[in-house]
């Protein structure tokens, strides 16, 4: 009896061991850093399929990989269609949804604009009115062609291009996501450049927690941290990438309606939710449309909302409020549309 005791126990020992195990991980992909940590059993090899998993994407979705699939589309526009994936296929056809919802504001065929703006390059550069003219005409989502029955997209207009800078790194993380759903661990958490997934909680029942960037900081400096638990966030903001020339600052997030830098009464724009297309798409549109635009969706059932303004007001959608802490250090307060007074 002592004897098949002490096997139990030793299998419940090697039981709690394997579900405490944990991995971590730090790379280089998409243009930025991308740390995991996993904790459960096979945690190292799971974080090896989600590191080989964000390649495969990079390299199908990167304009920058002559090798990739839209690389290809890009070639062949105003020429002939180009075979695509069923899942390619339904990606692409979900962001010219996005640019009809935005009524262009956001636009997948935004490329030929962020290449002559070349703000994320070596060498940026500020088109003359003359270079923007000649862009604008190129960038038009109504012209992105997909053939369901075909599994097809074409460019019907030379030298179009695709650019999926505004949405690949929320693709990636969701799929990520659905990996650890599908897999044994207790719980993981990736962080890939403004993108964040979360799935299952910590070995100590803890929910997994992510800090919220203070524009005006550093990358380590957070005025905000949030529990989440099986959800992806994406935070969009002007203080990401940009340059400086003349005393003037030029963000990455360009109109595609001017050819310019948008202009905001926001700081920064973190969207909350299961789907992590939908996640990066709406950063960057909200970020866009400004404080009235969020202040008018907080209650939304399929995401939430926190945005940061030019005034240090904070705007959250009130179901994520209980996993929402704002730090003792940040300098900003909650505005009055959080129920909440200055």
């Amino acid at each position: 009896m002592s004897a098949v005791l002490g096997i139990i126990l030793t299998l419940s020992s090697c039981q709690v061991q394997a579900r405490d195990a944990v991995a971590t991980d730090e790379t280089f992909l998409m243009d930025t850093i991308v740390t995991q940590t996993v904790y459960g059993p096979n945690s190292s090899i799971i974080i090896g399929e989600a590191v080989d998993l964000m390649k495969d994407i990079e390299k199908t979705y990167s304009s920058y990989l002559d090798s990739s699939i839209i690389s290809e589309i890009n070639a062949n526009a105003g020429v002939s269609p180009v075979p695509v994936g069923e899942e390619e296929r339904n990606v692409i056809k979900r962001c010219v949804e996005f640019s009809e919802q935005s009524d262009g504001l956001f636009d997948l065929t935004i490329a030929p604009l962020v290449k002559l703006w070349n703000i994320t390059g070596d060498e940026p550069h500020i088109p003359t009115e003359e270079e923007i003219a000649a862009a604008l005409p190129l960038i038009d989502y109504r012209n992105v062609i997909v053939n369901e029955e075909k599994s097809t997209v074409y460019l019907s207009h030379p030298d179009m291009e695709l650019d999926f800078g505004a949405t690949v790194k929320g693709y990636a993380v969701q799929k990520v996501l659905e990996l650890y759903r599908q897999s044994d661990i207790a719980g993981g958490i990736l962080s890939l450049g403004g993108n964040v997934a979360a799935f299952g909680k910590k070995p100590d029942g803890s929910a997994f927690r992510t800090g919220i960037r203070d524009p005006h900081g550093t990358a380590a400096d957070y005025f905000a941290i949030l529990e989440m638990s099986d959800q992806v966030i994406a935070t969009s903001g002007a203080y990401e990438r940009y340059f400086e020339q003349d005393g003037k600052i030029y963000h990455h997030i360009l109109n595609p309606l001017t050819g310019y830098p948008c202009e905001s009464d926001l700081l920064s724009v973190t969207v909350v939710s299961e789907d992590g297309l939908l996640c990066d798409y709406l950063s960057t549109m909200f970020y866009m449309l400004g404080k009235e635009s969020v202040v008018s969706h907080l209650n939304e059932n399929s995401y939430s909302l926190i945005a940061l303004d030019e005034q240090g007001k904070i705007y959250i959608s009130p179901r994520i409020m209980e996993h929402f802490t704002l730090l003792d250090s940040s300098p900003y307060v909650f505005a009055d549309q959080t129920g909440r007074k200055d």
